[in-house]
């Protein structure tokens, strides 16, 4: 290992984790694992580009250096920020799976069991196809979730960036909280979140601000256009910060205009869900018990409205685009999974409600060895009314 220009973490805690990653491959008798998921990439040795509409790959072996295989014209990007010394560009003209296989071939590790990851959204099934016909001695095995296991538990590094991320999408939410008024447009709103992000040191986030107004919050996952705010109508907003790819987020709404009695309700139930969903986070308790008094208390809200979903989902590495790691682990009905500390989880309870609208809440949180830590806290849930 080297230290390359930019270095976020210790050559040690990456050691860490390639020792980690090394265990769980022996255990399974795998001798190389192909890695294409950028977010693991990056865990694994620093590497990141947002050119991953090129193909790249780390080639993991048992007992030699890992070489990394990057996209085209991006070698530059290999001594800013990748910890192995070891790599193989390839021309856009030439096939990524061929140059894939050579490093395999190189590393003798041609006739061995060799893992990729099926679950990956970059390697196609004609590149299978291929990578199958240039190893035809090698056993191609599934290894998805081999690196996962390792992201599950976030170092106090990790954490850290995580908490400079929180800082971030708390001030981004303050400036959209503030920025609220009848008249103003979405765009304006979110002018003043993204500017209040990149002041406080967010980069480019895995998933942009959502930000809408009106009948548009019934809409999940749409952000800003033109529409200027009415009144007595809601402005949702859910804010990410980004600090060196580790995300953190929130979700608040803005009222217009006097409280009717159903927002009222709604915004009593799921702060209070959320507070039950809080409460219950400690190491060792299943994240079904989590979901459950969550999902128990909307329902026993009476508002419109059942949690048929997750009430939360992992949060930390994301690249475009995704700023979640729910499909690591999620707090969902029937996850049998025992919480422990050091994961984090961007923890939800919005409402959205049929003639009303989205009654936003949610935190990012932190399991801690006694309970739950709000990484989000300096903008306490609940609707905020502004008349």
């Amino acid at each position: 290992m080297r230290a390359p220009d930019y270095l976020y973490f210790s050559l040690d805690e990456y050691a860490a984790r390639l020792r980690g990653l090394r265990n769980r491959m022996q255990e399974r008798s795998i001798q190389a694992l192909i890695v294409t998921t950028p977010e693991n990439i990056f865990y694994l040795s620093g590497y990141q580009t947002p050119g991953y509409y090129w193909s790249m790959a780390l080639i993991v072996f048992l007992d030699r250096e890992p070489v990394l295989v990057p996209p085209p014209h991006e070698e530059s990007l290999v001594s800013a920020f990748c910890v192995f010394e070891e790599y193989q560009t390839y021309r856009d003209t030439a096939d990524w799976i061929s140059v894939t296989s050579e490093v395999i071939k190189t590393g003798r590790a041609g006739t061995a069991r060799i893992a990729y990851e099926a679950e990956s959204w970059f390697m196609r099934i004609g590149e299978f196809g291929r990578l199958q016909a240039a190893l035809p001695d090698a056993v191609l095995v599934d290894g998805s979730g081999l690196v996962e296991s390792g992201r599950l538990i976030k170092s106090p590094a990790e954490i850290c960036y995580i908490r400079e991320a929180s800082v971030a999408s708390q001030a981004g939410m303050r400036a959209g909280i503030d920025a609220v008024a009848v008249g103003a447009t979405e765009n304006e709103i979110a002018a003043a979140v993204v500017a209040a992000q990149l002041e406080n040191g967010s980069e480019y986030s895995g998933l942009p601000p959502f930000i809408n107004s009106g009948p548009r919050t019934m809409l999940v996952h749409v952000t800003w256009s033109g529409r200027r705010v009415g009144s007595d109508e809601p402005v949702f907003l859910e804010i990410p910060g980004c600090i060196h790819r580790y995300h953190a987020a929130m979700t608040r709404t803005v009222w217009t205009g006097s409280a009717p009695d159903l927002l009222r309700r709604a915004n009593e139930t799921n702060t209070d869900a959320l507070r039950l969903a809080k409460a219950a986070i400690k190491p060792g308790v299943k994240a079904r018990t989590v979901f459950e008094r969550a999902r128990d208390r909307i329902a026993a809200g009476d508002v419109g409205y059942r949690q048929g979903r997750r009430v939360a989902y992992g949060i930390g590495i994301g690249f475009p685009p995704r700023w979640d790691e729910g499909h690591i682990m999620s707090i969902n009905d029937g996850e049998e999974r025992v919480l422990r500390a050091g994961m984090t989880f961007h923890l939800i309870t919005t409402m959205r409600i049929r003639g009303l609208g989205a009654v936003g809440c949610s935190d990012t949180v932190l399991v801690t060895d006694s309970g739950c830590e709000t990484l989000t806290s300096s903008i306490e849930p609940g609707v905020i009314l502004k008349p």
